[in-house]
């Protein structure tokens, strides 16, 4: 299981993430730091799927990205929702 409630400073560095570190390294931080572990925070190749479990710490990562300009339009687009907290990017490697 990840950390505890995310902290306003993890919270900003997602909301400030402008490509440093690389955006692989970037994701497997998230994924790590997923409250549910890395089963609800899956990595396939280049796509992300971010599965809240309904957690408002993981809620509040998910409205940090979505947030972030930077990161939704140039290091992992958005792609879908999904009712019940489910979250598809696809990681956009042509940018690195």
């Amino acid at each position: 299981m990840g950390l505890d409630y995310p902290t306003e400073e993890y919270l900003e560095e997602i909301r400030n993430y402008k490509g440093d570190p690389p955006i692989e390294e970037f994701v497997k931080i998230l994924q790590y730091n997923w409250y549910f572990g890395p089963e609800w925070c899956i990595i396939r190749g280049n796509k992300a799927e971010f599965h809240t479990g309904g957690w408002s710490g993981n809620e509040d990562i998910i409205k940090a990205i979505l947030s972030n300009i930077y990161l939704t339009n140039l290091y992992m687009k958005y792609e879908m929702w999904k009712r019940g907290g489910h979250y598809y990017f696809k990681i956009c490697k042509e940018n690195l």
